[in-house]
């Protein structure tokens, strides 16, 4: 792979430079970067750190991005459970152009609320820098880290790499590289945390190889639209509702009706391809 790879170097340092030129360079949406929704005496706190995605490009406002849209659906999900009505309270720390390096900085840089539930969407720049999955994993933990340290998260979730193999926009044989690399890095998380304690990994079910990308995309044809972070959004709450129903310890609205977080209880536990430019 790497002898191909610097083989083609040539050709790939071009193709990239000529998508750059032609794909738009969509805005992040305005809006709050932190809310709540619903309203119960149970609550759930979230934390969303990422990129341009988890920053909402791609569609207009930021009630239309991942974290709100999240956060909705958590607590339409966990009221009608058996922790009966939740709100969920929803921060999200994004830039355009992060990797999982520089996403240690900018979580240092920023004022963090309290969350219990932490989710990354990062990938895609260490893709395209090559970072290696060594690497790749020793940011996320860093990440992690920082926010157990910081906000005091309690479960983890990683969003995969997205699948640069089946992005129609990507020429070959560039796609075929970008693919490789981010398999490679998903492949490395997924045995990461496979055994790992309160800790997950979370694949978007969206294939474009099989799915038509106009009903899913934005106009830069590389990040999601509206549409797509909706289903991104309900996809991921029941990924997260499933992982906290087998905690038995879930949360309990303690006498004289205050509603501490749904993990009040786990407060004893430890707590321990520059070389082809960027999309986004």
């Amino acid at each position: 792979m790497a002898g191909a790879r610097l083989l083609l170097a040539p050709l790939l340092w071009w193709q990239g430079r000529q998508l750059r030129r032609a794909t738009p360079r969509l805005p992040e949406p305005p809006g709050p970067r932190q809310g709540k929704a619903g309203v119960g005496f149970s609550r759930l706190r979230i934390l969303v750190v990422g990129d341009s995605a988890a920053a909402g490009v791609g569609v207009d406002e930021q009630a239309q991005a991942l974290a709100p849209l999240l956060a909705h659906a958590l607590a339409r999900q966990l009221s009608s459970g058996p922790m009966g009505l939740t709100s969920v309270s929803w921060q999200v720390v994004a830039r355009t152009g992060v990797s999982s390096r520089s996403a240690l900085a900018m979580l240092a840089a920023t004022r963090l609320e309290p969350a219990d539930v932490l989710v990354t969407v990062l990938g895609t720049h260490d893709v395209l820098e090559q970072v290696h999955p060594a690497q790749w994993l020793h940011n996320l933990d860093a990440v992690r880290s920082h926010a157990k340290h910081r906000a005091k998260v309690r479960y983890t979730v990683h969003c995969a790499p997205p699948r640069m193999d089946l992005m129609p926009m990507l020429p070959q044989p560039l796609r075929w590289v970008l693919g490789a690399s981010a398999a490679r890095l998903d492949s490395a998380l997924g045995n990461h945390v496979r055994h790992a304690h309160r800790r997950s990994r979370f694949v978007l079910p969206f294939d474009p190889a099989h799915e038509d990308p106009a009903q899913w995309l934005a106009a830069d044809r590389f990040h999601p639209n509206a549409a797509l972070y909706l289903r991104w959004a309900e996809a991921l709450a029941a990924h997260i509702e499933f992982d906290l129903m087998q905690n038995p310890s879930r949360g309990a609205v303690l006498p004289g009706g205050f509603a501490p977080s749904v993990f009040a209880r786990l407060d004893n536990e430890p707590s321990g391809f520059s070389q082809f430019g960027s999309l986004r």
